[in-house]
């Protein structure tokens, strides 16, 4: 059974304030998202948003990715597959507080 993980950069249009910036995160068991963001706060480039998003997670984030460095597997950002290997130093310096 597979369990893809996903992020991906995303504009939130809102009804009072027009758009907001800032990312969907997930996978088969947690879906979230971050929505207070300006546009130039939320990187295009992939690695720079999957750091942004785990230096920024909730406790269900953190554990979704913590499980990605765990089972050495990859993630679908923005569409495009990044595999374990490419992530997972993102991962590990943003997860430990900036110790790679």
């Amino acid at each position: 059974m597979s369990n893809r993980a996903f992020l991906t950069r995303t504009t939130f249009e809102t009804d009072h304030d027009g758009a907001s910036w800032g990312w969907r995160i997930g996978d088969d068991y947690v879906r979230s998202y971050t929505d207070a963001c300006a546009e130039h706060e939320v990187p295009v480039d992939p690695l720079e948003l999957l750091a942004n998003a785990a230096t920024e997670a909730t406790e269900d984030e953190r554990h979704l990715l913590a499980n990605l460095l765990h089972f050495e597997r990859g993630i679908s950002i923005n569409g495009s597959w990044h595999d374990y290997e490419e992530i997972a130093p993102v991962l590990q310096k943003a997860l430990n507080g900036g110790e790679g």
